[in-house]
């Protein structure tokens, strides 16, 4: 049981890392575009399958010392913790407020169409409340630069 721990506890320390190409640089930050793959869309049959997606994006990266120019292509990380932390932000959460919300409208109320509308102002203030605080929570989010060697 405790080496499956620790197998467990080294996995989510790991890196997820992406290839992309500098944008912009500006002062201490640069700007990257990244493409971002689904999990399929490095399969042979792509072409086939219309389930294959991947999406360009831009994102913003702390040089920390790293001196890029516009058009480099350069290695993004991020954690897999804060992978795991966004997915609990942005789906998890969100999940257990609409659930809860909606039970609790619907015993206090005693109607489910108080129920969906006490579940959906729950919802609405939570990401309005996201949206105001994206700063404060952009600052638990950060990604390291590495240059690629050719």
């Amino acid at each position: 049981m405790y080496d499956f721990c620790n197998i467990m506890m080294r996995k989510v320390t790991d890196v997820i890392k992406h290839t992309g190409v500098v944008e912009s640089v500006s002062g201490s930050t640069c700007h990257v575009r990244i493409l971002q793959h689904s999990a399929c869309s490095g399969c042979s049959a792509q072409r086939l399958c219309n389930s294959s997606e991947s999406k360009e994006k831009v994102i913003t990266v702390l040089l920390n010392g790293t001196d890029v120019k516009a058009g480099e292509t350069v290695d993004v990380e991020g954690t897999v913790v804060q992978g795991l932390r966004a997915v609990y932000i942005c789906y998890l959460l969100p999940l257990v407020l609409m659930i809860a919300s909606l039970f609790i409208g619907v015993k206090v109320f005693g109607s489910d169409m108080a129920g969906i509308l006490l579940s959906m102002t729950v919802l609405v203030i939570y990401f309005l409340a996201l949206y105001l605080l994206r700063a404060y929570i952009g600052r638990h989010f950060s990604f390291t630069l590495h240059k690629r060697e050719n």
